[in-house]
Parts: C-alpha cells; sequence; structure tokens
C-alpha cells in the first residue's frame, strides 16, 4: 500500500473538497483523484462519497481514517528520526535560542565554536522562551538557549532532573525612557514611579510579557500597553517617537561586541528597583545522550563560561 496515498486520504478527509486537498499537498486534482481511486480499489471499498463540490466519508471511510491517520504519522516520525540521526552523523548541531542573540552574544559563541570545529554545522532556530522546552522534549534541537525568571530558574537548577541548566549570563529588568523624559535623569526607579506612562512590550504570550505584567500587578497596577512587538528595534522607535516607556532587560539595549554601534541614543535606560532578573542558560535534556558534536559545544560553553 501506497504511504502517500494514505496522506492524501488523510487531508481529503479533512478538507472534503478535491480542489482544497490538491492545493494543500501541492498537486492537481486529477491526480490526487486517481490516487484515491487507486487506495479504494486496494481496500474494496469506497471511502468517500461524491458530489460536484465536496466529499464526505463513507462509514468504511470513517473506520479507516484513525488507522490511515496513525501510519502516516508513524512513517513521519520515523523518517524524521533517520533524518535526525543522520544530521548529527555529519556533524549538524541543532540549537534553538531566544531573540537578540547579537546581545547575548549567543552567535559570537557559536562563530567561536565553529573557528575551533570547521566541520560543524550549525542549525539555529530562534524562539520565545515559553516555547523553548518544546525543542527538547520533542527533539527537534539537542541545545537551546532559554529565558527563566529567577524563581523558575532556582527551582529548575536544583530539582529538574530531565532537563540540564548551565547557567550562561543573568540580565535585569530596565525601563527604557526618551532622553527627554522627567524621570530618564534617576539613577533607578520604581515600577510605582511609571504607573501612569503608556508602555511598550514584548508581544503577549511571550515570557518577557509575562513578567512585565506580574511585575506592574505585583506593583499595584495595570500597565496601559499601547504597543507590543517580538521585534527589539521596533519598541525602540516606538520609545523614541511616540512618547511612551518599554520593559526591557538590561542586555536587550547592550551592542554586540564587534558589531554596529550608535552615538548620541535618543533613549535611556534606568534600573528598576526592587531588582527583578531573569537568567538565561544552556540546556539539553538528561535523559537523551548528546550527540559528539553537542558534547563538544557544551565543554567548550563550560570551559568558556566557568574557566
Amino acid at each position: 500500500m501506497n504511504t502517500e496515498f494514505l496522506k492524501e486520504f488523510v487531508v481529503l478527509a479533512e478538507t472534503k473538497n478535491f480542489w482544497e486537498a490538491s492545493e494543500r499537498l501541492y498537486m492537481n486534482q486529477s491526480t490526487l483523484s486517481k490516487h484515491i481511486k487507486s487506495l479504494e480499489n486496494e481496500l474494496g471499498v469506497d471511502l468517500f462519497t461524491r458530489t460536484t463540490r465536496r466529499v464526505e466519508l463513507t462509514s468504511y471511510g470513517h473506520t479507516f481514517l484513525p488507522y490511515a491517520r496513525t501510519i502516516a504519522r508513524t512513517e513521519f516520525e520515523g523518517t524524521s528520526a533517520i533524518n535526525r540521526l543522520q544530521n548529527v552523523e555529519n556533524g549538524l548541531l541543532t540549537i534553538a535560542s531566544i531573540p537578540s542573540m547579537p546581545q547575548y552574544q549567543i552567535t559570537m559563541f557559536l562563530a567561536q565554536f565553529q573557528q575551533f570545529h570547521p566541520e560543524t554545522t550549525v542549525r539555529i532556530t530562534e524562539d520565545d522562551s515559553n516555547n523553548l522546552t518544546d525543542y527538547l522534549l520533542n527533539e527537534t534541537c539537542e541545545l537551546i538557549f532559554t529565558r527563566e525568571d529567577k524563581l523558575t530558574f532556582e527551582k529548575n537548577f536544583l530539582t529538574n532532573n530531565q532537563i540540564m541548566h548551565i547557567p550562561y549570563v543573568k540580565d535585569r529588568m530596565v525601563a527604557l525612557l526618551p532622553k527627554n523624559h522627567p524621570l530618564a535623569g534617576e539613577e533607578s526607579l520604581t515600577l510605582q514611579q511609571l504607573k501612569d506612562e503608556h508602555f511598550c512590550f514584548i508581544k503577549e504570550g511571550s515570557l518577557m510579557h509575562d513578567m512585565c505584567m506580574e511585575a506592574c500587578q505585583n506593583a499595584g497596577f495595570i500597565p496601559d500597553i499601547i504597543f507590543t512587538s517580538h521585534r527589539i528595534d521596533s519598541i525602540l522607535d516606538m520609545v523614541t517617537n511616540q512618547d511612551c516607556i518599554a520593559l526591557l532587560m538590561d542586555k536587550h539595549t547592550e551592542f554586540p561586541d564587534k558589531g554596529p554601534t550608535q552615538i548620541n541614543v535618543p533613549w535611556t535606560t534606568v534600573p528598576i528597583l526592587p531588582e527583578i532578573n531573569s537568567q538565561i542558560s544552556l540546556c539539553y535534556r538528561a535523559d537523551n545522550p548528546l550527540s559528539d558534536i553537542a558534547k563538544k559545544f557544551v565543554d567548550f560553553c563550560t570551559t568558556r563560561l566557568f574557566g
């Protein structure tokens, strides 16, 4: 039985429309129709009843659908596992990371590693910390650079036996204000002093958004958020041009080593008190053996970080 026909059957069962299914499968309708008919002939039953616009599953189709899904999913998982093993054997290092990698010198770290191991190819994916653990659990990546708030990091560092944490860098929350703001010259600020301001936050659903919302609520107010974005440069632009402030971590506004510099920036950062910290860690699964190249990277990082 052709497993490609099973995948096509599943898509047609979900869309109930040959045109939509063929579009999703990147094939023409006549080919899809022939494949489905071939599958029905092989099974000896009709899987669909056909009308001019839609198709509906027959009782045989309903019965067969969960098995077809299982076969298609199992084949995908099997081929994905083989591809991952081939990538590992060919020296591919898969890493997922928090955004703003240059500011946290993660890209520089990777470049230094590749200078020592030029045979290595590094594949990097950026995502929010709220999603990064899934990259380890579903084996999409071997290593992640992730952010945790202080309490979560301390708890996981001591008690999470499934995921190993190597502390990489700690940062702290700051208020980003236009240089002409009345509070721009302060050495530090409490969030209560900012309760009447318009705010820019990193996008909703991110760990940074959660941390900033919780901090403001703990200070006794709901922030007036007028802009959210996953792009730090967009937030800097809003602070510069729209008379609002942002809550970020101090590393977000640092210029990376050997990168471009900016003189006379039109904004300033002021630390928030009491301090609100987060910890960036290099993490990997403790219950899965690392590939040789991932072990080398962990050793490289450990040596650089702890001497």
